[in-house]
């Protein structure tokens, strides 16, 4: 496999059995809440795992509730 067919073709991991099906998807009854916060930069450099590099010492939490969900099927060809 070429990098232009992984570009051409990922959407979900693993590459060649995905977890879900392609989207588009649609969300209701959806509910989150997204803390962010600016942290020590060093405190973060020792958590954050290579080749990973913080550029920014942001820190972002999310809570959500998804009771429902779908996808919505391709058309057909």
């Amino acid at each position: 496999m070429k990098i232009d067919d992984v570009r051409r073709t990922a959407y979900s991991m693993p590459l060649t059995n995905p977890s879900f099906p392609p989207g588009p998807y649609r969300f209701f009854n959806r509910e989150y809440f997204i803390i962010t916060y600016r942290t020590d930069p060093e405190a973060l450099r020792a958590v954050v795992p290579e080749p990973l590099e913080v550029t920014e010492p942001i820190v972002k939490s999310a809570c959500l509730t998804q009771p429902a969900s779908a996808t919505i099927p391709k058309p057909a060809r």
